[in-house]
């Protein structure tokens, strides 16, 4: 679809107004869209959404901060076709987790176990995801698939059950393949590398949907020190409100304390994910899970009032925002969010989801007069 965009293509928004001070803390005027090239066969890489600020982006996505290694690979789940279907990301050390996942009181097992497994633990050492069923609505029978499937990566990885996190996403009221997730789980172990194809195999393998996949990273100097901050995603449709079939992980080698790191991803997750709108509906297994390695040299964040973390904050700001799906809609939705104040966001919003005015030149105009 995109390889009729040329290699280096900018596009500039500009917007009239000055932003809303009571909006989303972003006074940059213009976006930049730059179409990418993909190793991947399967499905091309979607072109990058990067604000200009004070970092650099870098290759390499989920795998480009110290200390994370990541692979994708087909492993018979999906229905048909022979795209990946397995993505894990794991980290050389134990990692300051968080998560931010689906308000639907319908959760999918994988939801369920995650949000367990965060309570008990403030760390982890990967996260898994399979794409083609996603476990949702499949009673004590389809959770246990998962512990199953948890259990036998921990072994694999020698690391604690609790310390493996998994995401799924597919057909509702599937359960997991888990025989033939249970047979590739050593082949992916083994293909784990801190390469960017790596990160770009992963990116492609937790898609469904989607028309390409969402993989990005930035490089930014804090307090002196280089961090890092990378991520991928996937979502189509089912994406508002509240992240409904979004799957993100988010990676970085910045140092935190469990409970910063948990309000920045919240924050950030708000900002973003959470503002999204293709057609209006939910989902069940909506997740987005973010490891800190804390290897980058930093000192420690303890903070949310400290510089550090105020820049921090910027970055995963700046990677959410690369992790949109690449429509107008979508990134209007971040423009809205960005320069109006909430009753505004909130009209805007709603005819967003409606598809009688979800046109990008309705939208406008009607922004023109709100402004």
């Amino acid at each position: 679809m995109y390889s009729c965009i040329p290699q280096h293509l900018f596009l500039h928004l500009h917007l009239a107004s000055s932003p809303n001070p009571k909006a989303f803390n972003s006074p940059l005027r213009n976006l930049r869209i730059r179409a990418v090239s993909t190793k991947e066969n399967h499905i091309p890489a979607a072109p990058i959404f990067l604000p200009e600020g004070p970092w650099n982006q870098i290759p390499g996505g989920v795998t480009a901060a110290e200390g994370f290694k990541a692979a994708g690979m087909y492993g018979g789940l999906r229905a048909k076709g022979e795209k990946p279907d397995l993505a894990l990301v794991t980290c050389d050390v134990d990692a300051v987790s968080a998560g931010s996942f689906t308000t639907n009181v319908v959760a999918a097992a994988p939801v369920l176990y995650c949000k367990r497994t965060l309570d008990i633990s403030n760390t982890a050492r990967a996260v898994l995801t399979n794409a083609g069923q996603a476990n949702a609505a499949t009673g004590k029978e389809g959770y246990q698939d998962m512990i199953e499937c948890v259990e036998s990566l921990a072994k694999l990885l020698k690391v604690k059950p609790e310390e493996v996190l998994i995401e799924s996403t597919g057909v509702i009221g599937q359960r997991i393949k888990k025989g033939a997730l249970l047979n590739s789980l050593p082949t992916l172990v083994n293909s784990l590398s801190s390469s960017v194809e790596g990160a770009d195999s992963a990116a492609v393998a937790i898609t469904t949907t989607d028309l390409v996949s969402k993989s990005v990273a930035i490089e930014s100097l804090i307090g002196g020190t280089k961090v890092r901050v990378g991520g991928m995603a996937k979502g189509s449709g089912m994406i508002h409100p509240n992240m409904a079939t979004m799957l993100g992980v988010i990676t970085t080698d910045a140092r935190l304390t469990s409970d910063v790191w948990r309000k920045m991803v919240q924050v950030a997750v708000n900002r973003s994910f959470n503002q999204i709108t293709v057609d209006g509906d939910t989902s069940t297994n909506d997740t987005v899970i973010a490891l800190a390695s804390g290897l980058s040299g930093l000192g420690c964040i303890s903070s949310l009032d400290s510089d550090e973390a105020i820049q921090l904050q910027a970055c995963l700001d700046a990677v959410k925002l690369t992790l949109y799906h690449t429509t107008i809609s979508s990134l209007f939705c971040h423009l809205i969010f960005s320069f109006f104040s909430f009753e505004q966001t909130n009209i805007l919003m709603y005819l967003n989801s409606c598809s009688l005015a979800g046109s990008f030149t309705f939208l406008v105009k009607l922004a023109n007069e709100l402004l």
